[in-house]
């Protein structure tokens, strides 16, 4: 049996469709069509039935599941150990964190670092998805959450701060009476349409209009003036086309992690990437906690 069509058939399990496989494994969905095909016909049965709601396991796939899982979870142990002796800076790094850190926080720092270490590669994965680090889907994460998995080591590396924005070309507008008032939040879906905590308290009379999930997108939307944004203050306090409101409140939202699995802990280039973006990120905690912000600079 090929390893291969085990991993294919567990993606489609976890994900429920050969699309989100597909997306999931970085591969062609009609690859992983293929595969599964090709196993099927293999085993003799069919593994998924297919509907309109995607793939659902058969009772042999449910059973083939469990065995499949674990296999997965012994090879990757001693794909990690291997690795994890790895005393050379030359190879690849597969580092995964949500898009909006990825294009306006890390990027610089992931230059640098491949212009000092030009023999890694960086496979960089845009997602906010929480890759299994056991089963080396990444190497590395950057992850914004309260407390991470135990299985994993690193550290708390800053707190994300967010505050409030409009278009700078509307900042003149700031001292009419009563214009503030009558903005609107722009909404991020459905069930997250209107914040809560400090900002909310601050900003009592705004209405949500609009739904836009990404972040870079509502700054994109705020810049346009749609309306007023909540983003990440690394985000919108260097960007010139931007402008807090008054009261200028800022609050604490996320705190970002660096992890890794602790059978990396020998791997020199890990080791070596996770100490140069600490110390690069702990430089910039006065911007990431909106601390270089002033009133009134704009």
């Amino acid at each position: 049996m090929n390893w291969d069509d085990l991993k294919y058939f567990l993606s489609v399990c976890r994900n429920g469709s050969i699309r989100a496989a597909a997306k999931a494994l970085g591969v062609n969905h009609a690859t992983v069509s293929r595969r599964i095909n090709s196993f099927e016909e293999a085993l003799g049965e069919r593994l998924f039935e297919r509907t309109s709601q995607g793939y659902v396991r058969t009772t042999l796939a449910d059973e083939l599941y469990q065995d499949a899982s674990h296999l997965e979870e012994r090879l990757s142990a001693v794909e990690r150990k291997v690795a994890g002796k790895d005393e050379t800076l030359q190879g690849d790094i597969r580092v995964t964190m949500p898009d909006v850190l990825a294009q306006d926080l890390l990027m610089p720092h992931l230059a640098a670092f491949c212009e000092i270490y030009p023999k890694v590669e960086l496979d960089i994965v845009d997602s906010t998805r929480k890759l299994n680090l056991a089963n080396r889907e990444a190497d590395v994460a950057f992850r914004l959450c309260d407390q991470p998995p135990a299985y994993l080591i690193g550290r708390q590396l800053v707190t994300l701060y967010r505050a409030c924005y409009i278009a700078q070309s509307s900042a003149h507008k700031l001292s009419q009476s009563g214009w503030l008032e009558k903005q609107n939040w722009i909404g991020w879906s459905d069930k997250l349409r209107r914040p809560i905590g400090k900002i909310a308290r601050d900003y009592p009379r705004f209405v949500s209009r609009h739904k836009i999930i990404s972040a870079t997108l509502q700054a994109a939307a705020c810049r346009n003036g749609l309306g007023v944004a909540i983003l990440p203050c690394f985000l919108g306090d260097p960007d010139p086309t931007l402008v807090r409101i008054p009261p200028f409140t800022s609050e604490a939202k996320y705190k970002l992690w660096i992890l890794s699995h602790p059978d990396s802990r020998n791997n020199v280039k890990i080791r070596t990437f996770v100490s140069f973006m600490t110390e690069r990120l702990m430089l910039q905690r006065p911007l990431i906690e909106g601390e270089t912000y002033q009133p009134g600079a704009d």
